[in-house]
């Protein structure tokens, strides 16, 4: 029997179709169609194209819809394999344990009720079987368990009634980015999203010695019914202060590990706040599209409850915290498996974008917790996430408002890899940066205003400085770039390049948001307007309160390690000649006021110093004054108090820094790749996150 022939266009044209050839897929005309002079137009989802001439067409020879179409062949579409690991797993000749998913599982309609394997469950959703739990106490792996329930439980998809803001809708299903974005992704998109999140999952599981878990852990309604409040009757684009209960969960452990994620986690992800005009309040507006997918996707909140869990077990050292961190990741692989089925179900309209828009907002939320860790192996897990985004911004399609929000997240990794990591950020090439480093579209600004993120003066809370700056940050990575890949070859010849950065860096130095010296004369006003956006209290050992303007702060910390950056790294100029010593001072004078500070837990965004890591570790590394060195650590150790194990790896190679200098001894540039490695021989991917 012969094998079918491969589709020519899937998603081509009908002119393409009629023609039996491949269809380049532009929108709105197709370049075939333009370049034979032919009306392009494309078929509705199920419309079928004959292939036969225009003049039998037009003579009605070959009947469109009149007849019963044949029947279509059933199409087997591709396993998708998700690896599940245990701790056991890697030891001597241990192989992965691969699940993969049949036919019948991927084709599984979750959206009818006959479907369902559970009748008269209130929840909607199905419990763990009991059975199932009985049969594996003989001391078989846990995996095995979920690769069998995997197997025989189907989820149904959440449908919420969604409140607080109508963008929650829209932002799911747009009709910029649900049906034009339909066009632009396709299947292995999103399994190479999906891959991404199972191998981070694992990673996470495998780092953090994970035991064997089995569902016990977990109540059995674990995912109760997600009650909503009722619409209110004034609604916006954009979600905003979505509250903490509007996910409804059950047991004290659940609601104790979201209230975990919601103050504390995404205040990581996030560490300034938006601000409100029509409140005068702050708000995330990260925070609230993540819990608004979650609200939809039961594998998204399974990754947010694992990062609460973790959150709570590095607070209180109870086991079962630990023990529900690894359960919650694990049920965040085994909950993928029926996202992606539903996307098989052409009845579900717009599914495959939302899933793409789901699994990219987990990779990043996960990514983003694994860049704060001890391993640090965040790199490998955003291949499918950086190409998504890429393909994205490749395309003349408008991208959704959530891509937006995700592009600028990811964004904000490459910049702080590119910078602060010897091995820099995910993009190698200079055409990608440009593209994916790239919101001057109009639309694009406009959405990143409603979400707050582009705050008065166009300072953008995501990066911690003026989104013009960040283009000077992806052409100095580049630069960068370029010196990695020639190591101790790189002779810097190409000094206007050099010049316009330098000078853009400068003008930036000299922005002002509330006070060029950073330092308020006294509190602020209440309650809270523009003019003071992002003002802090500072608690002092002396027990007065010193008022800091973040904004100025961040904005100027960022400009001078630019400056610094260029002289030291790219024009290779020793930190010890005077301009470097003279900027590098005005850098750590930005932060003196942390050598009277106590009990940073109680400013408003504490968080505020981790968004200048990088700048201070540029301080650290190119501090030659003795007395400026207890500042520069003071800082690092709040950060190590917050939560940043990177911080804690950055002031130990500042500190051997320190002491090879004061030997009089060579240290190693942190932009070259040596073969012996960088200082004390540690390969660490770290990036100032």
């Amino acid at each position: 029997m012969s094998t079918s022939k491969r589709a020519y266009s899937r998603g081509g044209c009908k002119e393409c179709k009629r023609r039996k050839i491949r269809c380049p897929e532009d929108k709105p005309s197709c370049a075939t169609c333009v370049r034979l002079g032919k009306v392009c137009s494309y078929p509705l989802p199920g419309e079928r194209v004959p292939r036969v001439s225009i003049r039998a067409l037009a003579n009605k020879e070959i009947p469109l819809n009149d007849s019963p179409e044949p029947k279509a062949k059933k199409s087997n579409p591709k396993p998708l394999t998700i690896q599940m690991y245990s701790v056991d797993d890697f030891g001597a000749k241990k192989k992965k344990r691969r699940l993969r998913l049949d036919d019948d599982y991927l084709t599984n309609n979750f959206n009818t009720e006959t479907n369902s394997p559970i009748s008269g469950n209130n929840n909607g959703y199905l419990s763990n079987s009991k059975s199932a739990n009985n049969n594996n106490n003989n001391g078989s792996n846990t995996t095995d368990n979920l690769m069998q329930q995997i197997n025989s439980q189907m989820i149904p998809p959440i449908k919420p009634a969604l409140s607080i803001t109508q963008a929650s809708e829209s932002m799911l299903s747009t009709t910029s980015s649900s049906s034009l974005l339909g066009g632009l992704y396709n299947d292995d998109d999103l399994n190479l999203l999906a891959s991404d999140l199972n191998n981070i999952v694992n990673d996470i599981m495998f780092t953090s010695n994970m035991p064997n878990t089995n569902d016990s852990l977990i109540d059995d309604n674990f995912f109760s019914p997600f009650n909503y409040p009722p619409q209110l009757p004034d609604l916006n684009d954009i979600p905003k202060h979505i509250p903490l209960d509007y996910i409804k969960l059950k047991t004290d452990d659940e609601k104790r590990y979201l209230a975990e994620f919601y103050h504390e986690f995404a205040s990581q992800i996030l560490p300034f706040g938006a601000f409100d005009k029509i409140s005068g309040t702050y708000y995330n507006p990260v925070r609230d599209v993540i819990l608004i997918y979650a609200a939809k996707e039961p594998f998204l909140l399974s990754a947010i409850l694992s990062q609460g869990a973790k959150l709570s077990f590095q607070k209180t050292s109870k086991q079962s915290d630990h023990d529900n961190y690894g359960s919650y990741l694990s049920r965040c692989l085994r909950l993928l498996g029926p996202a992606l089925s539903k996307n098989r179900d052409k009845s579900v309209k717009d599914d495959l974008t939302s899933n793409i828009e789901s699994i990219l907002i987990t990779v990043l939320l996960l990514t983003s917790s694994n860049a704060m860790t001890e391993k640090l192996s965040w790199r490998p897990h955003l291949k499918g996430a950086k190409d998504i985004i890429i393909k994205a911004t490749h395309s003349k399609i408008r991208s959704s408002k959530t891509l937006i929000l995700c592009k600028i997240w990811f964004a904000d990794f490459e910049i702080l890899a590119g910078t602060s990591s010897h091995l820099g950020g995910t993009i190698k090439t200079d055409c990608d940066l440009d593209s994916v480093i790239n919101f001057e579209d109009e639309f694009v600004k406009s959405v990143l205003e409603q979400f707050g993120l582009l705050q008065g003066g166009s300072f953008n809370i995501m990066s911690g400085y003026n989104i013009q700056m960040i283009y000077l940050f992806r052409d100095l990575s580049k630069l960068l770039n370029r010196k990695r890949e020639m190591g101790e070859q790189f002779v810097p010849n190409q000094s206007l390049e050099y010049i316009r950065l330098i000078s853009g860096f400068y003008e930036h130095y000299g922005k002002v948001y509330i006070d060029r010296k950073c330092l308020l004369p006294g509190p602020i006003s209440t309650p809270l307007t523009e003019l003071y956006n992002l003002v802090d209290s500072v608690p002092t050992t002396s027990g007065n309160t010193l008022y800091i303007s973040w904004m100025d702060i961040s904005q100027q910390a960022y400009a001078l390690a630019g400056l610094i950056t260029v002289f030291t790294s790219i024009l290779l100029d020793p930190p010890d000649l005077p301009h470097i010593q003279d900027l590098n001072s005005k850098l750590v004078d930005l932060i003196k006021f942390v050598e009277q500070s106590v009990n940073s837990f109680t400013m408003k965004f504490p968080n505020g110093f981790s968004m200048i890591q990088w700048p201070i570790t540029v301080a650290g590394i190119n501090c030659t004054i003795k007395s400026q060195q207890p500042v520069i650590g003071k800082f690092f150790k709040i950060c190590i108090e917050l939560g940043s194990v990177s911080a804690e790896i950055t002031l130990k190679r500042i500190k051997k820094i320190w002491e090879l200098r004061e030997k009089g001894e060579e240290y190693y540039d942190l932009h070259i790749k040596h073969e012996n490695g960088e200082i004390d021989g540690i390969h660490i991917d770290n990036v100032a996150y």
